[in-house]
């Protein structure tokens, strides 16, 4: 199903699959997708959640990349796909602090891509929603994040060091994020000059971009607000080789 309503021109796309080469000399495979066009793009780093890459991440990240992003996906499960709760866990402390290494390889990658225009965001859902908060507290150049139901807890107290914008979508039923929780992260992110977002849906809860209702329809829309506003659209010559 889609996920938003779009307003603007879709591209036709490519993708695929490259691997990441991080600093301990380990590949970080990861997958891709760009608008099928010259030129340069904003680019988008987009985390999965604790299930891994699945065909949903692929749709997302595809979506995107047809508003005219270039999006790269870095598999930080190397290709495991959880089957349920007590599999994602493992896989989670599996991780360690490669985690957030891996999300800020793959975010310099973008940074310096020749089809970058040098304009980055992160996105993330879930555990990526964690690590998007962590990127825009540790990183002083990216341009936004996003973070769909992530976890807010370990960095309360550090969003003032943030120097990215932030836009955070959660449902009011999250059984993991309580009220109290989002209460002081939009009050954190309301004292600071950078123009945050925090958006609360009543009577949703979690993962709901895997439902099929509006509801992933309107958090996509609220994304691709914050990023039209935060990232240049990319200048496309329509006469370009693909």
């Amino acid at each position: 199903m889609p996920v938003y309503e779009s307003k603007h021109v879709e591209y036709a796309i490519l993708s695929g699959h490259i691997d990441i080469m991080m600093e301990d000399g380990k590949p970080l495979p990861a997958y891709w997708a760009r608008p099928n066009l010259g030129g340069t793009f904003s680019g988008v780093v987009f985390i999965h959640d604790w299930w891994g890459i699945r065909p949903l991440e692929r749709r997302l990240a595809q979506s995107l990349s047809q508003m005219g992003y270039y999006v790269l996906v870095p598999d930080l499960f190397d290709a495991q796909v959880a089957r349920d709760a007590e599999q994602a866990m493992q896989l989670v402390q599996g991780l360690g602090t490669r985690a957030y290494t891996a999300v800020d390889a793959a975010l310099q990658v973008m940074e310096t891509h020749s089809r970058s225009n040098h304009r980055v965001a992160v996105v993330g859902l879930g555990m990526g929603g964690s690590l998007a908060y962590e990127a825009a507290i540790k990183r002083k150049d990216l341009e936004a994040a996003v973070s769909f139901y992530g976890f807010p807890q370990r960095y309360l107290g550090q969003f003032a060091e943030a120097t990215t914008p932030i836009l955070a979508v959660y449902g009011s039923e999250d059984p993991y994020t309580k009220p109290a929780v989002l209460r002081r992260l939009r009050d954190e992110l309301a004292a600071s000059p950078l123009q945050h977002e925090v958006h609360v849906m009543p009577g949703v809860g979690r993962d709901f971009f895997g439902e099929d209702d509006g509801n992933a329809t309107y958090a996509w829309a609220l994304l691709e607000a914050f990023l039209a506003k935060h990232l240049s659209r990319p200048k496309i010559n329509k006469f370009a080789p693909g």
